[in-house]
């Protein structure tokens, strides 16, 4: 991604935009991508992208299994209720503590306080959307000879479709929050931009200009995630 030639991961994105989303989208996504470039902050920028890419899909691996869990199990569900109140609560520094203490300093510090920070919204988010498949659904389910597993992966994943979509959206989104807070660990990239910038005077436009970088990055991926789960209902009917 930092080797690779701008115009060709400009062109890769449009076009994965385009088919997942739409043409609207890809077009917002390549002008964020062609800002970056002409700011001189795309090295950066691709790191900073790729890091969270990373972060998004492992909080969505363990995001979701811990949803459907929940789901299933009122037990289950009850006992990590307060975990997830807390998780909320909490300001996003704190997430620094544990990953700091367990891993040192390094970009996969900040990869983990970001999943820590991103993991109970989506958690809830897949819990929510799974509970709220029609029971009529399920029982013509069942009454056809389904397994559970079947009823899961064949029933209430693909009803859930637009909770799993916003459970992406959220990740992304909260995940690209903590980079700059991840900068302060060794996340690098924009993050660590962003932090020198405004911590030394002379380096006040670099860091302005990271932010904004960030900002672009954060239009570009949610006009990806939040575009599908608009047009889901449109292949639908």
């Amino acid at each position: 991604m930092t080797e690779a030639p701008f115009w060709l991961v400009i062109a890769t994105v449009a076009s994965l935009t385009a088919l997942v989303t739409g043409i609207r989208p890809a077009i917002v996504g390549a002008i964020c991508l062609g800002l970056i470039f002409a700011m001189g902050l795309w090295a950066d920028s691709m790191e900073t992208l790729m890091q969270v890419l990373v972060a998004t899909v492992i909080t969505l691996v363990i995001g979701v299994l811990l949803g459907i869990a929940s789901a299933r199990s009122d037990r289950f569900s009850a006992a990590l209720r307060p975990i997830l109140d807390v998780a909320q609560t909490m300001p996003s520094f704190v997430y620094l503590l544990p990953a700091f203490v367990l891993f040192d300093v390094g970009r996969f510090t900040a990869i983990v306080a970001a999943v820590i920070f991103a993991l109970p919204p989506v958690i809830r988010l897949v819990d929510v959307g799974i509970r709220s498949v029609p029971p009529t659904i399920i029982e013509a389910a069942t009454s056809s000879g389904s397994t559970a597993r079947q009823i899961l992966t064949k029933v209430q994943l693909p009803v859930a479709r637009p909770a799993m979509q916003l459970a992406a959206n959220q990740a992304v989104i909260l995940v690209l929050s903590m980079v700059v807070v991840g900068g302060l660990v060794g996340g690098g990239a924009l993050g660590y931009d962003v932090v020198s910038g405004f911590s030394q005077g002379h380096l006040f436009g670099l860091g302005l200009a990271a932010g904004i970088a960030l900002v672009l990055l954060g239009i570009m991926l949610d006009r990806l995630t939040q575009g599908a789960g608009g047009r889901a209902p449109t292949r639908l009917r």
